[in-house]
């Protein structure tokens, strides 16, 4: 009987990249109809397999049987033809076409009086947006679009093929939590017409609410299949690192210095944000909590002059700042890691090194008038220790490495100037739970040298449980602010939505050590 044949069966599935071993003897199978979570740390090989699925890698050795029939699949359309859709991890979008234009991109379009009937396309891609419950215009250029509607288009894109087999790599890193919600309920309708999902994700919240059973990989081995039904949280994070994780938020409180490192005086910036006033003091993570829109990125980005503000005043350390470009806050002693990697963190034709050193480079050839590379090679050899970084070697292309270990790498070199504030935009974004933890132990070093953290996070939990105080937007606004011991889920969850009144300390606190 067909439907008791696993939709994908890996047999011996083996994939070598230079000195890293990504997937060895990997074999097990999914059955049909089901929501097939696959879990495991940053270098476990979850993405490499996907890409053998998907055809843009080959194995070294192994086979794959899809619907019952072996399969090499040596390009991408010739997985796609066999029925099988992915949404990648690091949003593969052409900025200068439409979000139409990138969900049909590569594939024959409706046309009329043997033109291309775009009113037509325009309203598939509409209904498809509907599917998902947002609404975004068809004709806008992906460029202008968030880092959450890129992420909408891919996925749209994906439903669009109606394949047999849906894999999707962390396709809710950049959504909201109703974004989120929607996506869930499109899934489950999915899987009960028949269509298999797998579905990667380090958030075990989430695959404890939509998977029917989860896999997991290990430093490129596979380690076991268990029903969700059976499973606690703790088995499967044993799973995924060999190792208990007791702590996930090993949060830390410092000494705040008597002084604010940096004042913040109704900051404004023009359509994105304004009157934001806050203080930030050494030793302490301020966390900033809002929903896709609110402003807290672009805060974010002004104090790091990559957004011209139109009015307000800032401070460092007593000082007036104006910045006029990044370059002016890393000199006054600020660092940033921005929540979108690919387009603003990489250089992805760059290696580890030339990537991890490159504000190094500048130090140094400021301060010796030349660059010494062993030196270089030195500083980088230890970020890669210090934060554990899975390479096969400095010289190795950023490329080759897990989304997570690329966020260590922009992690690395953003800290790599010894900062005294420390702006963190989604820093543990598609970064595995034993990952985690190690950033987490990096903000308390941090606060523990003095320096000042503010964190955004599209992780809720993650951003309450690390942070000292917590001040929430809506709609480019200050809505109110709560010290540690008022921080509340629900409380946060009202203040972000604007279901309640502000509350909570003044937006110019005057805190003290």
């Amino acid at each position: 009987m067909e439907s008791a044949v696993p939709i994908l069966e890996f047999e011996g599935i083996s994939k070598r990249f230079g000195g890293v071993q990504a997937l060895e003897d990997v074999s097990f199978a999914i059955p049909r109809g089901e929501i097939h979570a696959l879990v495991g740390e940053n270098g476990a090989g979850k993405s490499t397999l996907i890409r053998i699925c998907g055809g843009v890698y080959r194995p070294d050795a192994g086979s794959i049987r899809f619907k019952g029939k072996e399969h090499v699949f040596r390009t991408v359309h010739e997985s796609r033809n066999a029925g099988i859709s992915i949404v990648h991890q690091e949003i593969p979008i052409c900025p200068d076409l439409t979000a139409a234009e990138n969900i049909f991109l590569g594939r024959a379009l409706p046309k009329q009086g043997g033109l291309i009937d775009w009113r037509e396309v325009n309203r598939r891609t509409t209904a498809l947006f509907a599917q998902l419950g947002v609404r975004i215009d068809p004709r806008a250029q992906a460029a202008s679009l968030t880092i959450a509607q890129q992420q909408l288009v891919v996925i749209a894109q994906a439903l669009s093929l109606e394949s047999d087999l849906l894999i999707m790599d962390e396709p809710t890193s950049a959504l909201n939590q109703e974004e989120t919600s929607n996506l869930f309920a499109i899934l489950r309708q999915l899987r009960d017409r028949g269509i298999t999902i797998v579905y990667v994700s380090h958030r075990l919240e989430e695959v404890f609410e939509i998977a029917d059973s989860i896999s997991s990989l290990r430093d490129g081995h596979y380690i076991g299949t268990v029903p969700k039904a059976g499973a606690t949280p703790d088995q499967i994070v044993r799973m995924m690192v060999g190792r208990e994780v007791t702590n996930l938020f090993p949060k830390v409180v410092s000494d705040f210095t008597p002084a604010p490192l940096l004042r913040v005086r109704n900051l404004a910036a023009q359509g994105l944000f304004s009157d934001v006033s806050f203080d930030l003091f050494g030793g302490e993570v301020l966390g900033l909590v809002g929903l896709q829109g609110s402003g807290t990125s672009d805060v974010l980005r002004s104090l790091f002059g990559k957004t011209p503000v139109s009015s307000g005043e800032i401070e460092v350390n007593g000082k007036p700042a104006h910045f006029r470009s990044s370059l002016d806050a890393i000199a006054s002693g600020i660092a940033y890691v921005p929540a979108n990697r690919q387009a603003e963190g990489l250089f992805s034709t760059l290696s580890v090194r030339d990537n991890g050193a490159l504000l190094l480079v500048r130090r140094l050839a400021r301060a010796l008038g030349l660059v010494p590379l062993h030196e270089l090679d030195r500083q980088m050899r230890a970020a890669v220790q210090r934060f554990s970084i899975r390479t096969s070697s400095i010289s190795a292309s950023i490329g080759s490495l897990s989304g997570g270990n690329q966020q260590k790498v922009v992690i690395a070199r953003s800290l790599s100037t010894g900062p005294l504030i420390v702006l963190l935009d989604d820093p543990t974004r598609g970064i595995d739970v034993g990952a985690k933890a190690e950033i987490h132990h990096i903000l308390n070093e941090l606060t523990a040298a003095g320096c000042g953290v503010i964190l955004v996070s599209s992780e809720l939990p993650e951003v309450l449980a690390m942070s000292d105080r917590v001040i929430t937007m809506y709609r480019g606004r200050v809505r109110g602010e709560l010290g540690r011991e008022q921080i509340d889920h629900e409380v946060v969850m009202r203040m972000a939505t604007g279901a309640d009144g502000a509350v909570g300390a003044s937006p110019a606190p005057a805190l003290s050590a």
